[in-house]
Order: structure tokens, then sequence, then C-alpha cells
């Protein structure tokens, strides 16, 4: 038996087998599941062209100069959170002591910085699409932060009836006093860390919470009438393919709005971790085919991606995550934040050093670059290779470009669509960061006079 049919041998009934096989034989050896890159723009990969002071001096000149009357979004980091889960490979950590006093001093330094940003140029008019919060685990700060939080943005930035209120969590930080005090300011979307549905998978990855909880608090977040999305990983240990359509059907069958799947990523952060479960030489094929299957559910559900790997129904509008389709600036603010304005892209460091450095009339950044012309070409064909769906004219820029959109239906990373254009499958989501660095590669290469 091959090892595409001993993983399937005992799949759910739910599990589409015929149309994973067929996505798995398309790629006909042309993408290697194990060499799939990270889905980022080009600019994302270089380091950048300006330090912190640099970086400032030249934002604060752009924007003097840019009277945007547009809709923008802002996007908060808090970096903290109750324990330090095995797995994770994000930017988070847990507080030693004075927990409280460390958390009250970053929401004051991101209050800060949310100030001197405001007075630049129109940022202040500017109608915000969305307040995000991510992180680490924001409703960590607690319900008295984020007030102070929201309270900042709504005296200083436009807030509008329109706005979306957006905030990542996991079960053990979403008390019922976050959850009122979330409700109170005005959030309505909660974008849940599930990772997994199987409890011996929960408590190997650090989660201290059981399924059971996890279900009960999407059940009383959706009776409230939020828009709640969860993040599903592929290639946990101990996960079975079973285990992982059980949790999605659960999900479903609770009424999630939308689903984002990921492969677990090992980085030096989680590598000992990972190492110590036996994850670091083994290949990708058994997350790939667990990532398909997952998302030929979604898809047979109704959920349709509004990003490359992100399914949704009718209310996920997904407003953060999805601001470079619409062509929206996003302000970003605290530790690791990544904002961009125009064709200027900026990040903030890491804890330490932006504690020390956001204050004084400066917003501690790391440094910034602007894109360059190779970039600005690719820019308009990347970002819908990233949204999950290219329209019948992107397809055409690009195919006319780079013979592309030809190469990417024959190895079923595209399927077209009844309005002219295309939607990454399963597999195109999965190899998202190869299609833009393909892009990338034709559009790089010197034209013929």
């Amino acid at each position: 038996m091959n090892a595409f049919d001993a993983f399937f041998q005992d799949a759910p009934a739910a599990v589409d087998v015929p149309a994973v096989r067929r996505d798995w034989q398309a790629l006909n050896g042309a993408y290697n599941v194990n060499q799939w890159l990270l889905p980022l723009p080009p600019w994302a990969k270089r380091p950048y062209e300006h330090a912190g002071g640099e970086a400032w001096r030249l934002l604060q000149t752009d924007l003097a100069q840019n009277d945007s009357e547009s809709p923008m979004c802002i996007y908060l980091h808090a970096p903290f959170c109750s324990s330090k889960c095995g797995f994770c490979d994000c930017y988070s950590f847990k507080l030693g002591a004075r927990q409280r006093e460390h958390i009250q001093q970053y929401v004051d330094r991101l209050c800060y910085e949310l100030c001197l940003w405001s007075a630049l140029g129109s940022l202040k008019r500017r109608p915000i699409a969305s307040v995000h919060l991510g992180g680490g685990t924001p409703t960590f700060l607690g319900a008295a932060a984020l007030e102070q939080l929201a309270d900042c943005c709504k005296a200083h930035f436009n807030i509008t009836p329109t706005t979306e209120w957006a905030l990542e969590s996991n079960s053990t930080a979403l008390t019922p006093e976050v959850i009122d005090a979330m409700h109170r300011i005005g959030y309505r979307r909660l974008h849940l860390g599930v990772q997994t549905l199987q409890d011996p998978v929960r408590s190997t990855i650090g989660r201290r919470r059981s399924a059971a909880d996890m279900l009960q608090k999407i059940e009383t977040t959706l009776a409230l009438g939020w828009v709640v999305s969860v993040d599903l990983i592929c290639g946990l240990p101990g996960q079975t393919l079973a285990g992982f359509i059980a949790g999605l059907q659960a999900l479903l069958a609770a009424g999630i709005d939308g689903v984002s799947l990921y492969e677990l990523l090992i980085y030096p952060q989680n590598y000992k971790w990972a190492r110590r479960h036996g994850l670091t030489e083994r290949g990708h094929e058994s997350n790939f085919w667990m990532f398909v299957a997952g998302a030929h559910l979604l898809e047979a559900h109704g959920l349709r991606k509004n990003l490359f790997n992100h399914w949704a129904g009718a209310r996920d509008a997904n407003v953060y995550f999805t601001f470079p389709q619409r062509g929206e600036d996003l302000l970003a603010v605290g530790t690791i934040a990544d904002g961009v304005f125009g064709d200027y892209h900026y990040r903030h460091p890491r804890y330490t050093p932006y504690m020390e450095t956001a204050l004084f009339g400066a917003p501690g950044l790391q440094g910034g670059l602007r894109r360059n012309p190779l970039e600005e070409r690719v820019k308009p064909l990347a970002t819908p290779v990233l949204s999950g769906r290219l329209s019948a004219e992107i397809a055409r820029a690009i195919e006319a470009q780079s013979g592309l959109v030809t190469r990417w239906q024959a190895f079923g990373l595209l399927r077209a669509d009844a309005a002219g254009g295309f939607w990454l499958t399963p597999s195109g989501s999965w190899f998202a960061g190869n299609m833009v660095a393909e892009v990338t590669a034709a559009l790089a290469e010197p034209q013929p006079a």
C-alpha cells in the first residue's frame, strides 16, 4: 500500500478522498509539497532600507503631503500570553512578576503611539475600516486595558458605525468578564486559536481548556451575534485525520463563520518542542493531504475563500486580513507590528527595544522600506493571488506577462469560475507563496525590446 492509500485507508465518510487524490496527482511532480514557500510578497523578504528614526521621518513627510480621505485599518499587537505553548511559532511570551504593572505600561505606550500617528496628515479624519487586536493573546490584557485601547482609538481616529472591531483570543483568556467588556466596547468579530479539538492533542500542545469548553465559548459568542472565526493547524503531534475532520464538523455544526487552515511551522522558537515530538524529520505530505481534505470539506459546506487560507461564510468579511485587496493603508502599532502607508512599509521591534524607544515623540520603529519598481509591478498581481481569487482581468494580465495561469491550471492550482476568473484550489492555497514567487521571477526577467 502506498503512503497516500495508507493515510486515507480509514478516512471518515465526510472526506472526499477521490478529490484529494486528484489534487495530489495533478501536481505531477511540478510542485513539491515539501518545498512550499511562505506566502510573502517580495518586499517582505528583503532587509529594511532605513533605520527606525529615518523611517519615522520619511513617514511623517509622506503623510504630511498626503491628504487622503480613504479608509484605513488599525492593528494593535499584544505580545503577552498566560503561558507559552510549545508548538507556537509566534512572537509571544509569558510575563513574570508584576504582570498588571507591565500590561498597564505597555497599553499606555500603545496609546502614546496612537496619539503620535493621529497628528500626522489626515489620519485622524480617515474612516477606520477595522480595529484588530492580535498577539499573543490580546484578551490576556484584561477588560480595563481593552477598554482603554478602544477609548483611545475612538478619541483619536474616525471610528464609524461600520468599523469592525476584531480580536484574537484562546479559550482560557476568554472569560465572562472579558466577553462582557468586549461586547460593551463594540467587538463583533472574534478570531479563536482553536488549533485542534482533539483533547489529547490539545494537552500535548499546551492548551489547558477542553474541546467542550472551546465549543461552549463559541456558542456563547455566536449567541451575542458576533462573527466567530477559528484557526486550525495540520501536523500537530498525535493528530489524526479522523480527529481533524471530526473537529471541523463540530465547528461547522456550532455555526462558526470562518476557518483559517495552517500547517504547523517549525522555527527556532519551537524547534526543541518539535524535535521532542518527532516532528523535525518528517515530510509534509500527510499535512498537505489533511489540509486539502479539510479545504474540500469546508467548500462542500458552502464556505468560500476571501484569503488564500481562510474559508468564510457570508457574514465573515475578514476585514483586517483583506485590507490589501481593498487598497487600504494599515496603521500598525506595538511590538513587531508591520504597517504600510502608500508604498512605504514599516516594522516595530521586539518588546524590550519597543518599550525603550516608543516615547519622547517617536513610535519606536525598527525600520522601513519603500517598494522598488519591480515590487510595484508585482503588487497588483500578487495581491489577488494571496486573496485566493483572480478576476478575469487579473488572470489575463498574469497570463500575458508570464503564461503562469496556463501553468497553474495544468497542475491543478486554479479552478475557473463562472465569471471568467479563477479560484485557488486547495492545492493552490498550499502553494500560494510559490505562485507569488513565480510571478515575481517572471516580472523580473528582462522584457524583449
